[in-house]
C-alpha cells in the first residue's frame, strides 16, 4: 500500500456538547426555555424528517475491553449527543471474541441480528446473505472512501460486494527489550539472519531465548510471503514446493535450536516479556498496553523480512444487518461517524489500534503523537507491506488446523519435510 499525502485534518477538541441549563426565575423565563426547548425539538424533527430519518435506537454489538471498551463509549455518547437525527446508539459488550462469533451465529439462524456489529471476515459466511452491501451507501453518502487504506477496502471487497467498514485494525510488530540488545551490541533485526545472529546471541550470552510469536498460523503465513510463496486458497495449501520447505526448515531450526519457544499456558507473550523470561516477541501492536517495562527500555520494530518485506495486518470491521430502511441509514450515520478522520484519530491514539484513514496517519495530530510512540512509529513503517489473510469458506477451520499442527511439529522436533508434510496436509483436511 502506498502511502500518499493528503490535507492533515486534526482531532477533534471536544468529546461532546456541554449542555446549558436555564437559571431559575420567573414563569416568562420558564415559558421561555420551554418554547425555545419546543423550537429545538421541533427544528430536530424537520431537519431528520428532511434526511429520511426518524429518531431511533441503533444497537451495535461489540467484543472491546478495558481502555478500548472506554473510548468506544466516549465515542458512542458523543454521536449521540451530536447527531441531528435523534439517534441513540446502545452498545453491547458480548463478552470475548468467540463470545461475539457464538451468539452472532445462534441470532443469525433465529433471524434476530443487531444493526451493525465487529466481526472477522470468517465469521460471516454462515449468514453473509444477511450482510447488508455498503456499495450504494459508499457512493452516495461517504467522505472520500479513497482516503481509507487500500488494504482495508480490498479486506471488505473480497465477497464480491463492500460487506463493511475497518474498525479496530492492527498489525504485527517485533516488540524487544532494547535495554538487553543495547548490552549486547545488538539492533532490532531487520532480515531473518538477523533473528539468527540475535538467537545465537541470546543463548551464549545470557541463555535466554530471544523470540516468540503470539499467533502460530500468522507466523507461517507471513514467514511465506516473506520469502514470496504463496500461503492457502480455498483450494487448500500453495506452499508445497522448494521455497516452502526453505520457510518451514527456518522456522523449526529457530525453535529446534533454541531461540525461539512457544508461548504455552500464558496464552500470549506479553507476560514473559515484561518478566524479561523472553528477550523479543512479534504480536498485535495493541498488546503494548499489557507489558510493563519498569527499569528497562522497550523497543518496537517493523517485522524484519526475507527476500520480501510482509506485515500481517489484523482486527475487525463493522457490519450492517439492519433491515429496516431507517435503521439502516441510522446505522450508516454511525459507521461514517466511527470512520470519520477525527473519530479514527482518537480511537488510534487512545487504543493503541492503527487509524483506517491516510488523512488520520497524515494529520498534524497523529504525527505529533507516534514521533512520542514507539509502536506507532512502527506500524506506520511498515504500512506499504501490510497484508491481510485470505478469507474463504473454511478459513477459519484452516487457521486452527494450522495453529494446532505447527506447535505439534515443534514440540515433536521433527525435520522441515515431515513438518511441511504435516502442515500440508492439516490444511487440506481442513477444507
Amino acid at each position: 500500500m502506498k502511502l500518499k499525502q493528503v490535507t492533515a485534518l486534526g482531532l477533534a477538541a471536544a468529546l461532546g456538547l456541554t449542555a446549558l441549563t436555564a437559571c431559575g426565575g420567573s414563569g416568562s423565563s420558564a415559558a421561555s426555555s420551554e418554547s425555545t426547548a419546543a423550537a429545538s425539538a421541533a427544528a430536530t424533527g424537520d431537519s431528520a424528517s428532511a434526511a429520511g430519518i426518524q429518531p431511533c435506537e441503533v444497537t451495535f454489538w461489540h467484543a472491546m475491553t478495558g481502555q478500548q471498551e472506554t473510548t468506544l463509549t466516549e465515542l458512542a455518547d458523543q454521536f449521540n449527543e451530536e447527531n441531528e437525527y435523534g439517534i441513540t446508539v446502545t452498545l453491547v459488550n458480548q463478552g470475548s471474541y468467540d463470545d461475539l462469533s457464538t451468539k452472532l451465529t445462534a441470532n443469525a439462524a433465529a433471524g434476530t441480528l443487531p444493526d451493525m456489529a465487529q466481526t472477522y471476515n470468517s465469521w460471516l459466511m454462515p449468514y453473509l446473505d444477511m450482510v447488508v452491501p455498503l456499495d450504494d451507501f459508499i457512493a452516495s453518502d461517504f467522505d472520500n472512501y479513497e482516503d481509507v487504506l487500500q488494504s482495508y477496502r480490498d479486506e471488505n471487497t473480497v465477497f464480491g460486494f463492500t460487506s463493511g467498514l475497518p474498525f479496530n485494525k492492527s498489525t504485527y510488530v517485533y516488540f524487544y527489550n532494547k535495554t538487553m540488545f543495547d548490552e549486547l551490541g545488538l539492533e532490532a533485526p531487520t532480515t531473518w539472519d538477523d533473528l539468527v545472529t540475535i538467537g545465537e546471541t541470546f543463548m551464549q550470552e545470557k541463555n535466554l531465548v530471544s523470540l516468540g510469536y503470539d499467533d502460530m498460523a500468522g507466523m507461517l503465513e507471513a514467514a511465506l510471503r516473506q520469502s514470496g510463496a504463496e500461503y492457502v486458497t480455498e483450494e487448500g495449501a500453495q506452499f508445497d514446493n522448494e521455497t516452502g520447505l526453505e520457510t518451514v526448515q527456518f522456522i523449526m531450526d529457530l525453535y529446534n535450536n533454541g531461540y525461539a519457544r512457544l508461548v504455552g499456558e500464558d496464552g500470549y507473550f506479553s507476560g514473559p516479556f515484561s518478566n524479561q523470561l523472553i528477550a523479543a516477541y512479534v504480536g498485535s501492536c495493541t498488546g503494548v498496553s499489557y507489558i510493563t517495562h519498569d527499569g528497562w527500555e522497550l523497543g518496537v520494530a517493523p517485522l524484519p523480512g526475507n527476500t520480501e518485506k510482509a506485515a500481517n495486518t489484523a482486527g475487525t470491521n463493522i457490519n450492517m444487518f439492519a433491515t429496516d430502511e431507517n435503521q439502516q441509514k441510522a446505522t450508516w450515520e454511525f459507521m461514517k461517524f466511527l470512520t470519520s478522520t477525527e473519530a479514527t484519530t482518537k480511537w488510534a491514539m487512545e487504543t493503541g489500534y492503527l487509524p483506517v484513514r491516510q488523512s488520520a496517519l497524515d494529520s498534524d495530530t497523529y504525527q505529533e503523537f507516534m514521533a512520542n510512540d514507539p509502536t506507532a512509529t512502527a506500524c506506520y513503517a511498515q504500512s506499504d507491506a501490510f497484508f491481510s489473510s485470505p478469507v474463504f469458506e473454511g478459513s477459519y477451520d484452516v487457521q486452527n488446523a494450522v495453529n494446532t499442527t505447527l506447535e505439534e511439529v515443534i514440540l515433536a522436533k521433527e525435520d522441515a519435510q515431515t513438518a511441511l508434510d504435516s502442515l500440508v496436509s492439516a490444511i487440506n483436511n481442513a477444507l
